[in-house]
């Protein structure tokens, strides 16, 4: 019979080694976690980019369609088209949400001589309170992850991108423009300092609230078919006045008149990473998720804006005709 003897080898590990090992694996995994969260955000950079490039292409193809782009909110007594609503409902044929668009159609009473007819406006059917993947990046958590926002207790689908309120507030001299959202700025006539100097889209959180600006102003954020103005007085609910800050707009000159003084002008400059959104966050200004903005140009191109750049740059690039030679952080 063979006995052991005191240099026997013994199996397994000591409580030492054990914690030796979990402090190892500990380790590695505190240096693959940043690389890991910061592979998840590029992809969702990369989504929220590829979102830009189809908001930019739709635009172009509503242009090829109607020989202008939509209107910031319209049309309303024309009702060009039969159809009122926001930007981004004016965009939805061309965004692959024709049936969506189609659901849209239904009575609606406006104001004399006109009455009550059909049209294709987003309060009908509900149709407000869908989602539309496009019109939501990844990296906005404001949306939240049922893609919806509340005003005033009513749901409605979240917007991750505001559009240029000085292309879509374009119209004729004789209207002032912060006083006409229903504009029909057209390319390249009405861009005289150049598509590819002139932001047509950028991001905007989908629920954004500061206490720095005056009620109807700071509690707000973004929804895509978000419509209630009080120019149009008529639009019955949820879209009746006064309404509150979700416009799907960025640079709105009529909200200086109403307590948002960097409403428009170099203070307009876009927010980055506004933490919290709910407190520290202007909802009448552009704002991004992203260490950049990301915005589409009105040639449909998309790049990325460095937090650095000035507000003098930024509102040079929003301008569509404001003659400016933009500087060296473009």
């Amino acid at each position: 019979m063979h006995n052991q003897t005191g240099n026997s080898r013994r199996s397994g590990f000591t409580i030492i080694e054990l914690l030796v090992v979990i402090a190892i694996i500990s380790l590695l995994i505190g240096l693959l976690l940043p690389a890991v969260q910061s592979a998840r955000e590029a992809a969702r950079r990369t989504a929220c980019a590829n979102n830009l490039r189809q908001l930019g292409l739709a635009a172009h193809m509503h242009h090829d369609t109607f020989r202008h782009l939509p209107p910031g909110v319209g049309y309303y007594p024309t009702l060009e088209n039969g159809v009122f609503g926001t930007y981004y409902f004016h965009l939805l044929p061309f965004l692959e949400q024709a049936n969506l668009f189609q659901q849209a159609l239904g009575s609606v009473a406006l104001p004399a001589p006109i009455g009550t007819v059909s049209i294709y406006y987003p309060g009908n059917n509900g149709v407000f309170r869908h989602t539309v993947p496009t019109y939501l990046c990844p990296s906005d958590t404001s949306a939240g992850s049922s893609g919806v926002v509340l005003v005033d207790g009513e749901p409605f689908g979240a917007l991750s991108y505001a559009v240029n309120a000085l292309v879509t507030s374009r119209s004729p001299p004789v209207n002032p423009p912060d006083l006409v959202p229903q504009g029909k700025a057209r390319i390249p006539a009405d861009f005289p300092d150049g598509t590819s100097n002139t932001i047509l889209h950028a991001e905007k959180y989908a629920r954004c609230s500061t206490s720095t600006l005056p009620s109807l102003l700071g509690d707000g954020g973004n929804a895509w078919a978000y419509c209630t103005s009080p120019l149009f007085p008529w639009a019955p609910a949820p879209m009746n006045p006064p309404g509150k800050a979700f416009q799907t707009g960025f640079a709105i000159p009529a909200l200086t008149v109403r307590g948002a003084p960097n409403a428009i002008g170099p203070g307009s400059k876009f927010q980055v990473r506004p933490v919290p959104y709910l407190g520290n966050c202007d909802p009448t200004r552009a704002s991004t998720s992203h260490t950049g903005m990301l915005v589409c140009l009105t040639d449909g191109s998309v790049r990325t804006l460095n937090p650095s750049m000035s507000g003098e740059t930024w509102w040079a690039a929003v301008t569509p005709s404001g003659g400016e030679v933009l500087n060296s952080d473009w």
